[in-house]
């Protein structure tokens, strides 16, 4: 067990703080033997994944382990108490103890205390006190930041961004998130909300975003958005109401974002149409960004981002309309790549918090 001194500040348990948790410092650890634990808990709560890892981030045992619904605080946190205690049994620590726990959350997260404030699609977490509780539970320091952030680091450290000085993430799935990794550290901003970009206005009297107000990204290129906007249209073209039972097994309810994508490709009229309108909107935030914070890379992370045809019909087109957008001497040193960690990003950006302050 690390000594008190090693962890400072805020209430912690289960409780909810009567006022924002203290700053959270875990300072420098020296050590050669050990591990770190990588949690995962996403977006809606339905989803968490549990890793332990060595002192060089390699992955010895993970569990994942989705709900069926979508859940309050107390039964994903009696759920992942069970994972943890699952891989951090006593026969796994033959090389030592754990020393830090890293948190990735799909959700608004204030990291400087470790609190989420936030799950859109999840009950019960608005300011809750997520990184008191495991420092608590696992009596080691514990690092907390948004699933974006936690990701756009791994692949800054880990994949498609090695190197980069100036990184921009941005997460493509069921909602959109984003982070900015600069000199190999995440910029959270005043309120740690720096990479929301999610929530960019792209289309004045746009549809509606998960947060309420209208014509966001989110709302217009979104995995969830995506899918929501074919079936809508498609109910008044029986082309493409047929191509989509074709393509689903006649579970239309079920098309994916990469089989929009895969329709575009294939020439349906309206798929070209969504995709389109997520090219023009997608490629407007990001030239908005290039010109603000000129990136090295922009990494596109996230379902939308990782199918068979999202090179093609998204990836490719987009590299050409941000070109064309910026200034060239904002662009000509720019990469949009696609993130090379996949749906393993964020499990990996947790283990990478963990790991930061320990040499």
């Amino acid at each position: 067990m690390l000594p008190n001194s090693a962890i400072t500040g805020g209430s912690g348990g289960s409780n909810h703080p009567e006022q924002p948790g203290a700053q959270r410092i875990t300072g420098k650890l020296l050590v050669t033997q050990g591990y770190v634990v990588g949690i995962e808990i996403s977006g809606s709560g339905s989803h968490q994944s549990v890793a332990l890892a060595d002192l060089q981030g390699t992955i010895l045992h993970r569990i994942r382990r989705p709900l069926a619904y979508v859940s309050d605080t107390e039964t994903v946190l009696t759920l992942l108490d069970q994972m943890l205690a699952e891989v951090t049994d006593p026969q796994r620590l033959k090389d030592g103890r754990v020393l830090r726990v890293g948190v990735a959350v799909g959700g608004l997260v204030d990291a400087k205390h470790g609190l989420v404030k936030k799950l859109r699609h999840a009950h019960n977490w608005d300011d809750f006190p997520l990184q008191n509780y495991f420092a608590e539970k696992l009596a080691v320091p514990c690092i907390i930041d948004n699933s974006a952030n936690a990701a756009a680091l791994a692949e800054v450290t880990r994949g498609a961004g090695m190197g980069e000085r100036v990184a921009l993430y941005v997460g493509l799935g069921r909602g959109i998130g984003g982070g900015l990794v600069i000199n190999g550290r995440i910029y959270h901003g005043t309120t740690s909300t720096a990479g929301e970009i999610g929530h960019i206005l792209v289309k004045e009297d746009g549809p509606k975003c998960s947060c309420g107000r209208f014509g966001h990204l989110e709302a217009i290129a979104s995995a969830q958005a995506i899918v929501r906007t074919m079936i809508g249209l498609s109910v008044e073209y029986p082309e493409t109401e047929a191509a989509i039972r074709q393509l689903t097994g006649a579970r239309a309810e079920s098309i994916t974002a990469d089989q929009v994508l895969q329709l575009a490709a294939q020439g349906d009229q309206v798929a070209l149409h969504v995709v389109q309108d997520v090219r023009t909107c997608l490629s407007t935030a990001l030239a908005n960004i290039v010109h603000l914070i000129n990136p090295g890379i922009i990494i596109l992370g996230g379902s939308v981002a990782q199918g068979a045809y999202a090179e093609d019909q998204l990836l490719a087109p987009l590299r050409e309309r941000v070109q064309a957008l910026c200034l060239p001497e904002a662009s000509q040193s720019l990469r949009i790549v696609a993130g090379n960690l996949r749906s393993d990003a964020g499990l990996i950006g947790a283990i990478t918090l963990a790991l930061q302050d320990i040499y």
